[in-house]
């Protein structure tokens, strides 16, 4: 098997509390060396949204000002269901709402770097098998 990142990968981040925003952010940032969109609020993602498209990959909060993090779900999943999101919250409850609504994945605060890499490694990075593709050797070059 070898694994590649899907390239092109849009990311946004939406949580209030700036020091969980900017570790999100900064660990996929240097995770899947792209460019992440923070947010701190689901008013400003949504209206993003509309206006410049869906990313791949949405993770938000649940308990956001303006749209909430189970209305901003539900929106999102109602036009775009192939954008991914994966909710965040401090009560570890949550997840099964969260997931009835639709939601991908869900983390519980504090979570780390780890937990973060394992979401990153489920959803942008996709496995090749070499025995799909002959004119590839077991270590994934071309042969001669």
């Amino acid at each position: 098997m070898r694994f590649t990142i899907i390239p092109n990968v849009k990311i946004a981040v939406i949580d209030e509390d700036v020091i969980i925003r900017d570790f999100v952010v900064s660990t996929l940032m240097y995770s899947v060396n792209r460019d992440v969109i923070p947010f701190d609020n689901g008013f400003d993602a949504w209206v993003h949204f509309e206006e410049t498209g869906f990313p791949d990959i949405i993770f938000a909060d649940v308990n956001l000002e303006e749209i909430d993090g189970l209305t901003l779900l539900k929106k999102v999943k109602a036009i775009s269901a192939k954008t991914i999101v994966v909710m965040i919250s401090d009560k570890p409850e949550n997840e099964i709402p969260v997931r009835e609504l639709g939601a991908d994945a869900f983390l519980a605060k504090p979570f780390g770097v780890n937990a973060l890499f394992d979401l990153v490694q489920q959803f942008v990075v996709e496995e090749n098998d070499l025995s799909d593709n002959p004119a590839l050797d077991e270590k994934g070059e071309r042969g001669s």
